[in-house]
């Protein structure tokens, strides 16, 4: 069955991003515009390696923006273990 990412309005404009491994809730990646959701869902599939990791070994994960260090951090319980790696963003929707 492999990877399958589900998306869910959340208000007006943000997409909660919600990622299932072998039907298994497995984490949330970062909040999106709706112009974003089909580039993040690529950045999950270059990440999925690391991402399974992360989850096999502490569980259920979320990934956010921390806009001063310019990263995405993949936090279990509010306990930083790992950044998603440069090599996996793409462009963002207002970038030309």
């Amino acid at each position: 069955m492999g990877l399958v990412i589900n998306h869910h309005l959340l208000g007006k404009t943000l997409n909660r991003l919600e990622i299932h491994h072998d039907g298994q809730y497995i984490g949330e990646y970062e909040r999106s515009q709706a112009a974003d959701i089909e580039r993040k869902k690529e950045e999950i599939r270059c990440a999925q390696g690391l991402l399974l990791s992360i989850y096999r070994k502490h569980g259920e994960f979320q990934v956010r923006w921390v806009k001063d260090r310019k990263e995405k951090v993949i936090y279990v319980r509010k306990m930083e273990r790992g950044i998603i790696p440069k090599s996996c963003w793409r462009k963002p929707s207002w970038v030309r």
